[in-house]
């Protein structure tokens, strides 16, 4: 499957999957809460349940900008890195298409399938037709509205005259011209009984002073995105409840209406209509009754710390999930079997052979699994498709394998970089040469020029180097730990420890990981498929 799509179906589960954890931790909490002596006003509810579909809303994206911002460790630790300049090295959008019959053991293929493309087209159409239709059926009440006999409007909020039977709500409409997008509707009934009209306008205005119409209308859309998922409906009826109760609440604590005579208006209009009647992505009076005309001789004060420390529950019992999540689109990790198979697939005779351990996998892993190490990669692998014949003429001309252009790829991304300012070894160029280094091979390292930026002159002088080096140690695992941390340093290591096993020492931290490092980059150049 694509990685994009694969991608975007898996945030869209995960979010999918919060919504649910979401709807049970903060009934879980509440549930708790009371056992604990925290008693929540309704208001406190409501603030609740809003914090916690924000939470299952954003966590998954925010984890993943998060990880993508400060990853987890370093994604090259050897000396002349560059890896501190890709966050100013925008990743291209090139992805090298596998080689035919070239497959990642046990992994899956990169292709798209007709059935995923059909199964996620069918389910964009059957989103689509729902948002569709709800929108038609929202714009045909606001066409109805516009024809309704006003009572009031006060700038963009109206108030309107419904039939004898309609329910009474609240609904808002976003819109660009100059007419009302807050829109209250009354019963004509309620003409005869004035106290019972001003309490039910008065109860429909603190719905939009609440904000509750506008977000009714946003969960409208998100039943829509989430149509297969009762729990998501579940919750959207669950927060409409809470809302009246917060509503009912604010208008009795401030003193606006007499409790007994606020009861008796909701009594009539749960008789009047059903929570049933109401049109879709509107607030309205039609709710269940019994527990509300309770609350408003029952009310609980407010303590603000409350439901900011029920949220932190709530956040804490979600974070988990989303992260673990958000770990399935980072890529599918290499294991040391699949890359060990890998390596005996496409190690070619005559060529640097990469011998797979633990050090080289997770080197490999840094770089296909994390979006840094995929950008970075890509990079590289699009600038050697520009240089290569330019890097393997002198290579050859010195007999060397073309596995060497590796070394180019993670020292510099095959790019010619200026002297470095926060090294501190002032390497430079596509081979990252230090001046003492380049001076040997018969570079220029001067104010006015530096042929380190030259890159046949550079290239050259590094297949002179690599060359000696493999004279001298015949392992090309020893040869790339001298080429980054010097001859005296690997010489030295040999002779201390006894033994010229270049993954030995490296594991025992006598030498880097620079060898493991450059093992897995020529692993990626072999196989492009895994930046997929």
């Amino acid at each position: 499957m694509n990685a994009g799509l694969h991608a975007l179906l898996v945030g869209y589960a995960s979010v999918a999957l919060l919504l649910t954890a979401g709807y049970a931790a903060v009934r879980l909490v509440l549930g708790v809460a009371p056992r604990l002596g925290v008693l929540l006003s309704a208001g406190q509810v409501l603030r609740l349940g809003r914090a916690t579909l924000l939470l299952a809303l954003v966590l998954f994206p925010l984890s993943a900008a998060v990880r993508g911002l400060i990853p987890a460790a370093p994604l090259f630790t050897f000396d002349r890195s560059v890896v501190q300049r890709t966050g100013r090295i925008p990743g291209p959008a090139w992805a090298a298409a596998p080689k035919a019959g070239s497959v990642v053991p046990g992994a899956a293929s990169s292709a798209t399938s007709p059935i995923a493309v059909g199964a996620v087209v069918l389910f964009g159409v059957v989103v689509a037709a729902l948002w569709t239709r709800q929108l038609v059926r929202h714009g045909r009440l606001l066409r109805r509205l516009e024809v309704l006999p006003r009572v009031r409007q006060v700038g963009r909020v109206a108030v309107a005259l419904g039939g004898a039977d309609t329910p009474a709500f609240s609904a808002w409409f976003p819109r660009l011209d100059a007419g009302p997008s807050a829109w209250v509707v009354v019963p004509s009934a309620l003409l005869e009984d004035a106290e019972a009209l001003r309490l039910t306008v008065t109860h429909e205005l603190q719905h939009h002073r609440q904000r509750d119409t506008v977000l009714a209308f946003g969960r409208m859309l998100l039943g829509g995105l989430f149509f297969w998922n009762p729990v998501v409906h579940a919750f959207s009826r669950w927060l409409a409840e809470c809302q009246e109760l917060a509503c009912d609440e604010a208008l009795v604590t401030s003193g606006r209406v007499r409790p007994h005579a606020y009861a008796r208006c909701l009594l009539q209009s749960s008789l009047r209509t059903s929570p049933h009647s109401l049109p879709a992505g509107v607030a309205g009076m039609a709710h269940p009754t019994l527990r509300r005309i309770e609350m408003l001789f029952h009310h609980r004060p407010m303590q603000s710390h409350r439901p900011a420390a029920l949220v932190a529950a709530v956040a804490l019992l979600l974070t988990p999930l989303a992260l673990w999540a958000q770990s399935a689109t980072k890529g599918r990790v290499v294991t040391l079997e699949e890359a060990q198979a890998l390596a005996q697939a496409t190690n070619r005779e005559g060529d640097i052979p990469v011998v797979v351990d633990a050090q080289v996998v997770e080197r490999l892993n840094a770089m296909v699994a994390t979006p840094k190490g995929r950008a970075f990669m890509r990079m590289a692998l699009d600038n050697l498709r520009t240089h290569r014949e330019a890097l393997v003429a002198p290579l050859r001309a010195k007999g060397l394998p073309e596995g060497l252009l590796a070394v180019a790829v993670m020292e510099s991304g095959v790019r010619s970089l200026p002297e470095s300012q926060t090294s501190g070894m002032r390497a430079a160029g596509m081979w990252q040469f230090i001046p003492s280094t380049a001076r040997r091979f018969g570079l220029t390292v001067s104010a006015e020029r530096d042929e380190r930026m030259e890159l046949s002159r550079e290239t050259a002088a590094a297949a002179a180097y690599l060359s000696e080096l493999q004279a001298r140690y015949g392992d090309w695992r020893l040869v790339l730990a001298a080429y980054n941390q010097g001859e005296q340093k690997v010489d030295r290591v040999i002779a201390d420890a006894g033994s010229r096993d270049a993954g030995a020492l490296a594991r025992a931290g006598h030498l880097n990981n620079y060898a493991s490092t450059v093992q897995a980059g020529l692993l990626i150049l072999r196989n492009p498929q895994l930046l997929d």
